[in-house]
């Protein structure tokens, strides 16, 4: 009897749910950013429609072969429109640009969709740590997104630690987690990294979204105490300034108190988002990057100071150890002393800065964007050539 051999059409089309990437982008929109360019510096023998808000953002696809780029000015807006383009005008669009498996790059995907979907979760915040994600988003996460993963042919997680919270919290969907870790940034390699020994004044920097699960109330106690104890040693001068670099979160009248004392005397500078080439001058000018989350899905902070030359402080669990490796300093989040006690470290330790600064440029290099589009490409793989075989 002759065995029949099954073939994925020569050309699959994949459509991609870049709707959340918009101005002011942040660590999931840079992710879609990274992700697309990736997947688009090599013929993967598939053709990619990418439906966005902001297609300005994906300029770089212009007249890349087998891409298009298709607006959705109807999905601008905040949680409840996105929702409802999602579940409203998504599976019909899918149906218009006969894709063969739709990707939605974060975890809520069309719940009635007649193709399969691959989804992208980053993290599980919002069950993990539900205080630090705000309504109606909280809300609209605990319905569909247990019915998002239920349908999803293929689940995505960006990290290891990532995959364990989803197989932990959806055991029925372990066998579909697939781990395509991210890569660093690729905007840090055409810049100059910090050469030479840090200045005098170089302070603490801090970056991301100024909100609850940044671990930031806590960080600026630690802070506070770190330079009680200076002052007590007759060492104020030693203590770094802190640097602040990132958007206003929800949830912030507590870290606006702890904040006001130290901007008034000059300790504190708040920099608000910054673009990439402020970015990058507070990268090489720091002394030390401090990210102790509560918890990250991934952590891009992390490796944009490694590429910079910036010694790293993080916090000793989930994601952002594994990120990290052995080129952080890593402590407990949740123990004021831990925080203290790192602060002390990298404002004293001048041959611990520079161990942790060659271990990170090392490690920023070992994280690249084209092992993850290889590994997506591969997942694809697998739901189309199911698609097919299911068809037959």
């Amino acid at each position: 009897m002759r065995r029949e051999v099954l073939l994925v059409p020569e050309r699959g089309c994949i459509v991609l749910d870049a709707l959340l990437v918009r101005p002011g982008v942040t660590g999931v929109g840079r992710s879609i950013l990274e992700l697309t360019r990736a997947l688009a510096a090599a013929d993967r023998d598939l053709d990619f429609h990418l439906l966005c808000t902001h297609p300005e953002m994906f300029g770089f696809l212009a007249g890349v072969n087998g891409w298009t780029v298709h607006a959705c000015p109807g999905a601008r807006g905040g949680t409840l429109r996105k929702a409802l383009h999602a579940q409203a005008v998504l599976p019909g669009l899918v149906r218009r640009l006969r894709g063969d498996l739709l990707h939605s790059l974060q975890f809520v995907a069309p719940l009635r969709l007649a193709r399969p979907s691959v989804v992208t979760v980053h993290d599980l915040s919002y069950l993990r740590f539900s205080g630090t994600v705000e309504q109606p988003r909280r809300a609209y996460y605990r319905v569909c997104v247990p019915a998002t993963l239920r349908r999803a042919a293929r689940i995505l997680t960006n990290s290891a630690a990532t995959a364990a919270d989803v197989k932990d919290a959806f055991p029925e969907v372990a066998g579909r987690v697939r781990v395509t870790r991210f890569g660093t940034p690729s905007w840090v390699w055409d810049r100059p990294a910090r050469t030479g020994p840090v200045a005098p004044d170089a302070p603490f920097l801090f970056v991301g979204t100024l909100e609850p699960r940044k671990n930031l109330e806590r960080l600026l106690r630690a802070y506070r105490r770190f330079r009680s104890l200076r002052e007590e040693e007759g060492q104020v001068r030693t203590a770094p300034r802190l640097v602040l670099a990132g958007g206003r979160g929800w949830l912030d009248s507590a870290l606006r108190e702890l904040i006001r004392p130290l901007h008034a005397i000059g300790r504190l500078e708040l920099a608000g988002y910054c673009d990439l080439d402020h970015l990058w001058e507070l990268y090489v000018s720091a002394r030390a990057l401090l990210l102790p989350s509560l918890h990250e899905g991934f952590g891009f902070p992390i490796l944009e100071a490694m590429a910079a030359g910036l010694p790293v402080m993080t916090a000793d669990r989930g994601a952002m150890r594994e990120v990290a490796g052995n080129a952080a300093l890593l402590v407990d989040p949740e123990s004021e002393p831990a925080l203290v006690q790192g602060l002390q470290r990298l404002a004293d330790d001048s041959e611990l800065r520079e161990q942790l600064a060659t271990r990170g440029r090392a490690r920023a290099r070992a994280l690249s964007w084209e092992r993850t589009a290889a590994e997506t490409v591969a997942v694809y793989g697998e739901v189309l050539t199911a698609d097919a075989a299911r068809g037959v």
